[in-house]
């Protein structure tokens, strides 16, 4: 054999060696990825179906929105809830006030689901209830650092684990596509959230997608978010989304949405989706992190897909499937 055809057959070799290597490890690394959904495959369905029900079709027309309160707000350093600050309450609320236990456990479920240099953000803790299964949780920024956020848990809903496991994710979804590497605060907007003209005048200045809390950056998963799903909604959606302002008749409000829900059911995962660019991809990607990855066509399907774009939010997905199956165990 001549030493140039010796030559090229080395370098097919080593070529063929390379390729089965990278084709080896590309299928064998996703199995080892899905380890944690795997073993909490039925968690998962569970926190989904969880999730299952339509926000805004009313079914008793005298329904009245539970009062909440605040019981109590700790001060946040790294993984540790200190310093609580007690609200005044109606005494039959002073028991879960002074429930620490609850307290604490809440905390440790958030922080045994986020990653911790994703909950450097968080400062403050608020503990406070409207009863069970009405609003489980929440997340606002700060009013002294508006690059600092604000955990809200309803301990009462700590019995229906699967319900709170999925809203804690939509929240900190909040989180990931709204803090400032991703969206340029606005302090006045914050001040004055309801200033419809305000809020159209800093629109207008935005080149992307503005959030009603700031201008999003150009490569910001919410901008990405918006140009892909809804440009060609948004105008009808806007002028429901205006029906919300200066009334205390929001009837009229929640049942625009659900019928605008129901125009365009193939493009939305529930009713809730609908209140607001910002929810949608919230509530996209706790589908995201709780669903198999789907095989359909529809745009609510490409909302789920459109978070495998973005290798670290894979990776995301996966250390919150396993903090979520420790959690569950």
């Amino acid at each position: 054999m001549s030493s140039r055809i010796k030559f090229i057959l080395v370098i097919f070799l080593l070529c063929l060696g390379v390729a089965c290597g990278y084709l080896l490890g590309v299928y064998f690394y996703p199995v080892e990825n899905q380890a944690a959904e795997i073993s909490c495959r039925s968690t998962m369905v569970d926190i989904i179906q969880s999730s299952k029900g339509n926000v805004y079709e009313i079914d008793d027309p005298d329904y009245v929105e539970p009062k909440s309160y605040y019981l109590v707000t700790y001060s946040v350093n790294g993984d540790q809830i200190t310093n609580p600050v007690f609200d005044s309450i109606p005494n039959d609320l002073k028991d879960e006030q002074q429930d620490n236990v609850s307290q604490k456990a809440a905390w440790q479920i958030f922080i045994t689901l986020i990653p911790a240099e994703d909950r450097q953000m968080v400062k403050q803790y608020i503990i406070f209830t409207d009863g069970y299964s009405n609003t489980l949780a929440a997340v606002d920024q700060t009013e002294d650092d508006l690059t600092n956020w604000i955990l809200e848990i309803d301990t009462a809903d700590l019995e229906d684990r699967d319900a709170l496991l999925f809203t804690l994710i939509h929240e900190y979804a909040h989180l990931l596509t709204l803090n400032e590497s991703q969206v340029n605060v606005d302090e006045e907007v914050f001040n004055d959230p309801y200033n419809l003209s305000l809020l159209e005048e800093k629109s207008a200045a935005c080149p992307n997608y503005f959030t009603d809390g700031g201008c999003s950056h150009p490569n910001s998963y919410i901008n990405a978010f918006y140009q892909q799903f809804w440009v060609d909604i948004n105008a009808e959606w806007e002028k429901i989304d205006a029906l919300q302002y200066n009334t205390e008749n929001f009837t009229p409000y929640y049942d625009g949405l659900y019928n605008f829900y129901l125009a365009h059911a193939d493009q939305f995962l529930d009713d809730y989706s609908t209140t607001h660019p910002t929810e949608d991809i919230a509530e996209s990607f706790a589908y995201f992190v709780f669903s198999p990855k789907p095989t359909g066509t529809l745009i609510r399907d490409q909302k789920i897909l459109f978070f495998y774009d973005y290798p670290e939010l894979i990776e995301l997905r996966q250390s919150i499937l396993q903090g979520t199956c420790s959690t569950i165990q």
